[in-house]
């Protein structure tokens, strides 16, 4: 069995992940669990451990600072990142300090529990087995540079609008662009993960999950391809179902593309259908045919989704979290976030020993 020990220090996070998390079926053994960073090194020099899975925030000795301490004294060790940040660049640190892979804690239902510990064993089979270090150039590249990663995370951001389903010459360009990077496999098959989720944050679309399961599959450079025009085609069809006209779709993508990062109090459905020259009617039958559920719900899903990061990795206060996040006043967030959590922000935020 795989020694594995938990560390974050939210109480009800540890016990989540212990309980709900399906570990036995893939040969991990929880050995134990610690609250920060230097509970886990003193617990860790008495007992044996194969994998670390570390929050990146938490106090007194934080998850960066743990994987330092981890690779100088116990080389051995693998590491699993946790973080409520669904934005990949949160974790690229982490990837170049050693961590194998992560694990982004808002997402955790049991069908992608079992894809991440699946994913993670795979990943400690082939380091056992001697495979290359994820990070390894590919065939033909001398190395794989931090300028290298930064090109990739551009490119992987240009894919999350979902304009290319509908547009060939768009479709080819983002491939052409990805292509020349050349990264390696396990890149591809990390790039292929992070789109998958977010594009499901967008269009709610069940059949997603099953894409999950196909990655372990992407060996090769001509699978990766095969892969990208059987999702596209997948993707294309699902938009197309709707039968509105291509115009429409478009406009309506952008629109569930730019709320995410324009989540301020001035966006309202009003204020989005004018913007896009629509009538409000319109715009609220289209964006719940198109995207799987009505503009306001998936307004306030983005909100509270935001709120919820912003409360565990920052200090800030619960009045600024309220306004960043576009809701009109902290108490009108406070009655949002209970209805939707069942506890306030600042009982979300304490929920520790």
């Amino acid at each position: 069995m795989i020694r594995a020990l938990i560390v974050d220090d939210e109480y009800f996070v540890r016990k989540g992940l212990i309980t709900t998390m399906p570990w036995n079926d893939f040969g991990i053994e929880i050995a134990g669990e610690a609250a920060n960073g230097e509970k886990a090194l003193e617990w860790m020099g008495g007992h044996p451990v194969d994998l670390l899975v570390t929050d990146l925030s938490m106090p007194v000795m934080n998850g960066f600072d743990l994987m330092r301490s981890v690779k100088e004294r116990y080389p051995h060790v693998r590491v699993i990142v946790l973080t409520c940040h669904e934005d990949f660049h949160y974790v690229r640190d982490a990837l170049r300090l050693g961590a194998i892979d992560y694990i982004v804690k808002t997402e955790l239902e049991q069908e992608s529990m079992e894809e991440a510990l699946r994913r993670v064993v795979r990943r400690l089979n082939e380091l056992a087995e001697g495979a290359p270090q994820e990070g390894a150039a590919p065939a033909g590249r001398t190395e794989w540079s931090d300028e290298d990663e930064n090109r990739l995370q551009q490119r992987m951001v240009e894919w999350l609008p979902l304009h290319w389903t509908m547009k060939d010459d768009e479709f080819e360009r983002l491939r052409r662009e990805l292509a020349e990077l050349r990264p390696p496999v396990p890149k591809l098959q990390k790039v292929a993960h992070y789109w998958l989720v977010e594009w499901n944050r967008t269009l709610h679309a069940p059949f997603l999950r099953d894409w999950l399961n196909r990655i372990d599959a992407i060996g090769d450079r001509p699978a990766w391809e095969s892969f990208l025009s059987e999702l596209r085609d997948r993707l294309r069809r699902h938009l197309q179902a709707a039968a509105y006209p291509e115009d429409v779709t478009l406009r309506i993508l952008r629109a569930a593309d730019w709320v995410k990062t324009n989540m301020d109090a001035k966006i309202t459905q009003v204020y989005v259908a004018r913007t896009l020259h629509m009538s409000r009617g319109h715009f609220s039958k289209s964006f719940r045919d198109l995207i799987g559920k009505p503009f306001p719900d998936y307004i306030k899903e983005l909100r509270i989704a935001k709120a919820k990061a912003l409360l565990l990795q920052t200090a800030k206060p619960i009045a600024d979290i309220a306004e960043e996040c576009g809701f009109l006043d902290h108490r009108y967030f406070s009655r949002q976030f209970r209805e939707e959590t069942g506890m306030l922000p600042s009982e979300y935020r304490s929920a520790q020993v």
